[in-house]
């Protein structure tokens, strides 16, 4: 995996790995998941990142980021719940997640406990995604890249577009400036 990864991505990719499932699980074919051992998974999230001290408090509160960039929203009435909200289409921007069609997901009760039976079809349906290109992911809009250059630089947006001279002053005073406006 990864370091430089958002959380969005970090709970798809727990997801749609099977080694996870006693941690996080899907309890729709919606996007709907649920974190079974929130604190797990708090602890995992804050070893990829380097930061020991994570928790689920921190994590929720990394989580609300995105209920503002519509990407995951909190269900409301129950406890760690969550809902990817341009399910399936937020696979197809993740590099590292895969494609994925709502019927290939198996719909699982809120406890996600399926029988090994009722998880056969779910396997198979998870074994078979494929990756989908980077760019997909940049173009999204979820992505989003800065240079050392356009932090240095300032923007050509603040030039003066306007230039206007002050009334004529009395001679006897001294010379006024230009005023420049800016126009945002």
């Amino acid at each position: 995996m990864e370091s430089a990864i958002t959380l969005w991505q970090f709970l798809l990719q727990l997801l749609l790995d099977q080694k996870h499932e006693h941690l996080i699980c899907w309890t729709s074919n919606d996007g709907e998941f649920k974190l079974l051992k929130a604190e797990e998974v708090a602890k995992l999230w804050g070893l990829r990142k380097n930061k020991t001290n994570m928790n689920y408090d921190k994590l929720s509160r990394a989580l609300r980021y995105y209920y503002d960039k519509n990407i995951i929203k909190k269900v409301i009435g129950q406890k760690f719940v969550y809902k990817f909200v341009s399910f399936p289409e937020i696979l197809k921007m993740d590099p590292h997640a895969v494609e994925i069609s709502r019927e290939s997901l198996l719909l699982q009760d809120s406890d996600c406990k399926a029988s090994p039976e009722g998880r056969e079809p779910h396997k198979h349906g998870l074994a078979a995604l494929k990756s989908t290109s980077r760019n997909e992911y940049i173009h999204s809009g979820l992505y989003s890249s800065f240079t050392i250059n356009s932090l240095q630089n300032p923007p050509d947006a603040f030039k003066a577009i306007k230039t206007e001279k002050l009334e004529e002053p009395p001679e006897d005073s001294p010379p006024v400036e230009e005023v420049r406006t800016v126009i945002r």
